[in-house]
């Protein structure tokens, strides 16, 4: 599936209004997947400890929990990697004409994710 570029044009001003916590960008794509029926959902657009932002083209329900796999090819290792993730929908609003953005509370990440992450934080420095 292609990505429409305007994925990654977010209002910054607006999803700071959202947040409790410090996000950290990412400087890799990583698809997002419903867990339980391997459905494309969209893409990560930033984290931190306590919690992720996720791009999609269809509205995603509030306070409701998630099974996710996120999914990355990072340029230095040359394969994909999978993790998995349990979160809870905290809100989720329209971004522009095609996109929602939504933030999750992290409930629980295996230690595929966990390393994922740490892995984003290592590419910051």
């Amino acid at each position: 599936m292609v990505l429409d570029k305007s994925l990654y044009l977010i209002n910054i001003n607006y999803m700071k209004d959202q947040r409790q916590f410090i996000r950290k960008s990412l400087h890799t794509m990583v698809s997002v997947f419903d867990t339980d029926n391997g459905k494309f959902l969209g893409v990560l657009v930033d984290y931190s400890d306590s919690g992720v932002m996720i791009s999609t083209y269809q509205p995603m329900k509030k306070n409701a929990s998630y099974r996710f796999t996120i999914v990355d090819l990072p340029n230095n290792i040359g394969r994909k990697r999978t993790g998995h993730i349990e979160v809870e929908n905290v809100w989720c609003d329209r971004l522009n004409t095609t996109l929602f953005g939504s933030g999750y509370k992290l409930i629980e990440s295996d230690d595929a994710a966990i390393a994922m992450f740490r892995s984003y934080d290592q590419n910051i420095r």
